[in-house]
């Protein structure tokens, strides 16, 4: 299963957030974007369970305010 996370920074700690999200099992590319959204985090997992836990890990970072997770089909 493949899932993108497009998520909301504060400023100031993208760099941060990116280094530690890269960091987790799971995570197969992160980018810094700009516009909306500040980062697109590409995970690839088996399961639901593994999606959850990275999403969680993901939203539990310092500078993490928003995320929205896209599941492919």
């Amino acid at each position: 299963m493949i899932a993108f996370v497009l998520a909301t920074i504060r400023t100031g700690y993208e760099y941060d957030v990116v280094d530690e999200v890269k960091k987790i099992d799971g995570v197969k590319e992160v980018l810094i974007t700009y516009g909306i959204w500040d980062a697109v985090i590409r995970i690839e997992v088996s399961t639901l369970s593994e999606l959850d836990r990275i999403i969680t890990s993901i939203r539990s970072i310092k500078g993490v305010e928003h995320t929205v997770t896209l599941v492919g089909v």
